[in-house]
């Protein structure tokens, strides 16, 4: 049986508004340590204001999210960066500076953040960068990598300081398939050589089944659906099923037909 302590992140009746518009209502969800956590959903579900969230990025109107048992939301601004230095993030468009190498870009949060000798700090960037299998290519601009590699480097430079857990936001968007399961690959490696605890947004059902422990589904700002993916594969729920087997709505199809059906009378 699960424990508290086993739980790196607890979400508590999370409740976030934009205005008058409500776009999380009420989101409850627990994340283990060690574990890839899936956050699954359609465009406008909630995906990125969830992670925002999760990661310190803004505050929510209600409810709470416990960080190794503290309450995150709760923090003051100086207390809520000592926690995020315990988290690393890896942004869909890799966020890389493109004026500094891959090294720099590697090196810039233990420059900032830690007291370490400079000697120190260049060991450090060289074993992340060859954990990604960018090893070589310390020099390099991002301009001079394709996006593939931008990603590998936008990884390495997240765990530069060793976090206790990594956000993705769609981390395989815009990569080509062949390239796209090799980030994936990265993300289960990182689990299982360092038990990394790992959240990631995504709505590519292809790499559902290749690193998730745990989805979460969202719908318009709930949980629709929380489980392993052979469980919500199994899901009786229409929303779920739909997305695990790439259906449209039923009305989509009525109006693609009849758009059709005008264009031949």
């Amino acid at each position: 049986m699960s424990t508290e302590t086993d739980h790196i992140l607890v979400v508590e009746d999370l409740v976030v508004h934009y205005g008058e518009r409500k776009v999380l209502n009420g989101i409850n969800l627990s994340i283990r340590r060690g574990e890839t956590f899936v956050i699954l959903g359609g465009s406008g579900g909630g995906k990125s204001t969830l992670l925002r969230n999760l990661v310190g990025l803004m505050r929510p109107t209600s409810g709470r999210i416990l960080f190794d048992g503290e309450d995150f939301t709760a923090m003051d601004d100086v207390e809520r960066i000592e926690i995020r230095k315990k988290m690393g993030m890896c942004f869909q468009g890799s966020a890389l500076f493109n004026s500094m190498s891959l090294e720099d870009n590697v090196a810039l949060p233990l420059r900032e953040h830690t007291q370490l000798e400079p000697s120190t700090i260049d060991i450090m960037t060289k074993i992340k960068l060859e954990l990604v299998g960018l090893g070589g290519y310390e020099e390099f601009l991002p301009s001079a990598i394709s996006g593939g590699m931008k990603k590998r480097a936008g990884l390495a430079r997240a765990m530069a300081m060793d976090p206790e857990i990594i956000f993705y936001d769609e981390p395989s968007a815009g990569l080509d398939p062949i390239v796209a399961a090799g980030i994936d690959m990265l993300i289960r490696r990182m689990q299982s050589t360092f038990n990394m605890t790992s959240v990631v947004v995504t709505h590519e059902m292809a790499s559902v089944d290749l690193i998730a422990d745990t989805v979460c589904m969202l719908k318009l700002g709930e949980v629709e659906a929380i489980g392993s993916p052979e469980e919500l594969r199994q899901c009786d729920k229409e929303f779920v099923r739909q997305f695990f087997e790439r259906r449209a709505e039923e009305d989509d199809n009525d109006d693609q037909q009849a758009f059709i059906e005008s264009l031949t009378e």
